[in-house]
């Protein structure tokens, strides 16, 4: 991918397929090429995105006390590659904002609830580091420190944690779910504008 982006033709012979005389228009603008995110789960999974990748995408459904094990175990993979800590630390949560945390539980819970029954249902759970609590439980024991959920003032606050405890600068919201009122989702998108976002800005 990194060749294609960056040379005019490529030729490869690879495991799975070959390339010959390829070619990936338009290049892309940024240089030397866009930043590579690679998502992972399991300890072995996020070794390799030390290697492969730009930086680590942390997943929506790990406990904090999990993923700050699991950055030092980034960390030691890119010391052993002689890779520098990345700029950009991504990393994606379910988030939902309303007047109150009753509010938003009582508005998202029911959705986000199936989502994760989903889940469990696909076998995610299993996906999991044996560290961390596994996804078929009840869905108020379920939200943990997992969910950014509440008022503007406590989604703040919980954004403002992750980023001291963890040191992501990049959230990634997933703020709608599968069946969910397209009203609530389009009011949590204003509530966080107006509200949330400045409160974060103003507390990092």
């Amino acid at each position: 991918l990194k060749r294609l982006w960056t040379e005019d033709f490529v030729d490869m012979v690879g495991s799975h397929f070959e390339l010959d005389g390829a070619a990936c228009l338009p290049k892309p603008l940024q240089q030397p090429h866009p930043p590579i995110w690679i998502g992972a789960n399991a300890d072995p999974a996020i070794k390799r995105a030390a290697r492969m990748g730009d930086c680590w995408y942390i997943p929506p459904h790990n406990e904090i006390t999990t993923i700050v094990r699991q950055l030092d175990v980034y960390k030691r993979e890119l010391d052993v590659v002689n890779k520098p800590f990345p700029e950009e630390l991504p990393m994606r949560r379910e988030v939902f904002v309303a007047p109150s945390r009753r509010e938003a539980l009582r508005i998202c819970g029911p959705y986000l609830a199936g989502k994760y029954k989903n889940y469990t249902d696909w076998g995610q759970s299993d996906q999991l580091p044996d560290d961390d609590s596994k996804l078929d439980q009840a869905f108020e024991d379920l939200i943990g420190d997992r969910f950014l959920l509440g008022s503007p003032d406590e989604v703040a606050s919980q954004i403002i944690d992750l980023n001291r405890q963890v040191g992501v600068n990049h959230l990634i919201m997933s703020m709608d779910w599968a069946g969910m009122p397209k009203e609530a989702t389009l009011d949590c998108m204003q509530l966080f504008a107006e509200e949330v976002a400045p409160k974060v800005r103003s507390g990092i």
